[in-house]
C-alpha cells in the first residue's frame, strides 16, 4: 500500500478520508428522503443506515424492514404517519435479521399483524442477541467478533478532527422484535391486503435473505445489491460469504426483469434497462472475484499472492456501485482459499514455523538490529512505501510492544494508511489502531455478553463456559458439576482431565454429580463475568450447595479462565437505551 495518486478530502466534521468517499451521496440516501418510487410504493432513506419501504394496499400498509431498535421503529412509524398515510400498518416483512428489531413499535396491533421472514429469521435474531449482535458460526467466539465489530463501525473514533468517523457508530438500544409469524418458502406467493408478494429465499448474502417481488409493479426489494462492491469478507470476522450464492441471488433478480429495484442500503434504481445494467455489472464483479480467485489457486497461488492476482476490467471498476467504499477487493480472495483449502498453502516451509516473536527477533538481528530496521522503516514511510514500512515496524513491535519510538512510527503510519483507505472499514481499523498506539483508546480483545443476556439463557452459557478451561490446570481433575437454575432449568459440566463436557441432561449422564448447587440466574451471570466471587455468591444466598463443599467448587471453578472486569468493554448505550 503506497499509492501517491490517492487524494484525500476533509469532511464537515474534520475527518480526513480518501476522495473516493465523495461518491457516497450518489450511492445512498445521504440526506433524509421520502419518495414515492411508483404509485403506492415509497422509499424512506437517510434517517438511518438502512432504507424502509412502504407498500399501500386496500386493507392497510405493508412495511419492509423495521430497523435495528425500538427507537427506529417509532421513528419510521411517525414518518409514515406524517408523510405517507394514516392507514394502519398491518404487516412487516423482514429482508434479513439485521433490521428486524423495531416492528413491535411500528405495527398497529402486534398481536394480529402479519410478520413475514425467512425460515431462519427467528433463530438468527436470537443467536445474534446471545453473541452480542455478531453473526457467529461459532457462538463461543461471539465476544471476539463483537469487539472487532465495534472497531469496524468506528466506535473508537472521535466525533470531530482528522480521525473523526465517516459513518455511524454501533449502538445497542432497546429492541421491539416481533418474531416472524409466517416464514415463507422459495417462490411462495402471499397476498397481503390485496397485493401479491412473491418471495425468494434460496440464496444468502451476508445473512439469510428474503428477496421480494411485486409482480404488478415489476418492483424487487432485496439485500443483495449494496452501495459498493459486495463485502465478500468482512474484517470483523463472520461466517463464510459464498460468492456463488451472492451471484445467484443477484441473478434471480436480474431474470425477473424488474423496472424498479429497492435495496436495504442503496438509492432506488428506476427503469428496466438501468436496473438490468446495474445488476449485471454488480453480479459480474462478484463472479470475477470468485472465478479469478479459483483460477489463481489452480495456478498454484497461496492466499498472500491471491490478493494481487484479481484483475478488474475497466468497465467493471468504473461502475459506481462497484466502488470499494465499504470493503476492498484484495481482502476477498483469501477467504475463498481458506474456505476450501484451509491454512496450508503447499509451501512446506510453513509446516514448521518459528513463533512470531522469535522470527521477528532473528530477522531484525539479520537486518542490522533495531536501530537499522527503525531507520529503514522511516525511509520507506517517507517514500510512501507504506506496506513495507508497516511490515518492518511490526517486526519491532512484535519484539517489544512498549517501544515508544516504534509505537509513534506505527501510529503515524497507520493514520496515513487509514486516511487513504478506499473503504470505511479499512479506515476504521487503521485509525483505531493508531489511536490505541498513542494511548487515546483501549481496543478490546473481546466483549463479553451482557449480564441480562446470560441470565436470559443460563444453560446456553454453561455450554459457552466450557471453552475457558485451562488444560494444564485441569489435567489431573475429574469432577461432575450440576447447575440448578432459579428459572427451573438444569445443566452440567463434566470436568474431565483437561476438557469440560457440557451435559444438557445431568440425570442421564454416566457420571453422577460430585458437586450440585442451586444458583439464581443473576448470580450465575455475575460469576460468568467475574463480577462476583463464589464466596460472595454463597454469602448473598444467590448460590447454595446441595452436594459437595464450597472449597471444592472454588477449586474446580479456578480451573477456568476469568474475564478481567477492569478490561471489559461494554457496548455503549444512548440516552434512550435500557
Amino acid at each position: 500500500m503506497g499509492r501517491e495518486e490517492v487524494k484525500t478530502i476533509t469532511g464537515p466534521n474534520g475527518a480526513v478520508a480518501s476522495s473516493d468517499f465523495a461518491i457516497a451521496p450518489q450511492l445512498i440516501y445521504a440526506q433524509p428522503t421520502i419518495e414515492e418510487v411508483s404509485k403506492g410504493i415509497w422509499a424512506i432513506g437517510g434517517y438511518s443506515i438502512w432504507n424502509c419501504v412502504v407498500i399501500d394496499s386496500e386493507k392497510g400498509l405493508i412495511v419492509v424492514d423495521a430497523g435495528d431498535s425500538e427507537e427506529e421503529g417509532i421513528l419510521m412509524r411517525d414518518l409514515i404517519r406524517k408523510n405517507i398515510s394514516q392507514k394502519p400498518i398491518i404487516s412487516v416483512i423482514y429482508t434479513h435479521s439485521h433490521y428486524a428489531l423495531g416492528a413491535g413499535k411500528m405495527v398497529d396491533d402486534p398481536k394480529t399483524a402479519l410478520i413475514i421472514g425467512h425460515e431462519k429469521l427467528n433463530e438468527t435474531v436470537q443467536n445474534n442477541f446471545k453473541s452480542g449482535g455478531a453473526i457467529a458460526q461459532v457462538p463461543e467466539l461471539g465476544p471476539v467478533l463483537t469487539a472487532r465489530k465495534l472497531i469496524q463501525f468506528s466506535n473508537f473514533l472521535p466525533d470531530t478532527g482528522d480521525d473523526a468517523l465517516v459513518s455511524k457508530r454501533l449502538r445497542v438500544k432497546q429492541d421491539a422484535f416481533l418474531p416472524a409469524t409466517k416464514t415463507v418458502k422459495d417462490g411462495e406467493i402471499v397476498n397481503i391486503g390485496g397485493v401479491d408478494f412473491q418471495f425468494f429465499t434460496e440464496y444468502r448474502s451476508d445473512d439469510y435473505n428474503l428477496t421480494i417481488w411485486l409482480p404488478e409493479k415489476k418492483a424487487v426489494i432485496n439485500n443483495f445489491f449494496w452501495p459498493g462492491t459486495p463485502n465478500l469478507y468482512t474484517l470483523r470476522g463472520s461466517t463464510y460469504r459464498n460468492p456463488t450464492e451472492w451471484r445467484n441471488g443477484l441473478r434471480v433478480m436480474r431474470d425477473l426483469k424488474p423496472e424498479i429495484m429497492l435495496s436495504t442500503h442503496t438509492r432506488t434504481i428506476n427503469g428496466g434497462q438501468e436496473v438490468f445494467d446495474a445488476i449485471s455489472k454488480y453480479m459480474d464483479m462478484v463472479t470475477l472475484v470468485y472465478d479469478q480467485s479459483i483460477r489463481g489457486i489452480l495456478h498454484g497461488l497461496g492466499p498472500d499472492d491471491l490478493r494481487y492476482f484479481v484483475y478488474q476490467p475497466k468497465h467493471l471498476g468504473e461502475f459506481i456501485y462497484n466502488s470499494q467504499a465499504y470493503g476492498e477487493i484484495n481482502w476477498y480472495p483469501q477467504a475463498v482459499f481458506y474456505h476450501q483449502m484451509g491454512w496450508f498453502d503447499r509451501n512446506v516451509s510453513n509446516l514448521q514455523k518459528l513463533p512470531q516473536q522469535e522470527e521477528a527477533q532473528r530477522l531484525v538481528t539479520m537486518m542490522g538490529g533495531r536501530k537499522k530496521v527503525l531507520q529503514e522503516a522511516r525511509k520507506s514511510f517517507a517514500k510512501k512505501e507504506y506496506a513495507w514500512a508497516a511490515q518492518l515496524g511490526n517486526y519491532l513491535f512484535t519484539i517489544d510492544p512498549k517501544d515508544n519510538e516504534v509505537r509513534s512510527l506505527l501510529s503515524e503510519l497507520y493514520r496515513t494508511m487509514g486516511q487513504i483507505s478506499n473503504s470505511f472499514i479499512g479506515r476504521a481499523f487503521f485509525l483505531s489502531e493508531a489511536r490505541a498506539l498513542e494511548g487515546k483508546e483501549i481496543l478490546p480483545r473481546l466483549v463479553p455478553p451482557t449480564a441480562q443476556t446470560i441470565a436470559g439463557d443460563p444453560t446456553f452459557f454453561v455450554d459457552m463456559f466450557r471453552v475457558r478451561i485451562d488444560p494444564k490446570k485441569a489435567e489431573n481433575t475429574e469432577k461432575m458439576l450440576v447447575f440448578n437454575f432459579s428459572n427451573g432449568t438444569q445443566a452440567g459440566l463434566h470436568v474431565r482431565r483437561g476438557i469440560a463436557e457440557f451435559v444438557a441432561d445431568p440425570d442421564s449422564h454416566y457420571r453422577p454429580a460430585d458437586l450440585t448447587f442451586t444458583v439464581d440466574t443473576k448470580t450465575w451471570a455475575d460469576l460468568y463475568l467475574n463480577a462476583a466471587t463464589l464466596d460472595e455468591a454463597a454469602k448473598s444466598g444467590g448460590l447454595k450447595l446441595t452436594k459437595g463443599s464450597l472449597e471444592d467448587l472454588k477449586a474446580v471453578m479456578d480451573l477456568f479462565d476469568k474475564f478481567d472486569p477492569a478490561q471489559n468493554y461494554t457496548i455503549p448505550f444512548t440516552d434512550s437505551d435500557f
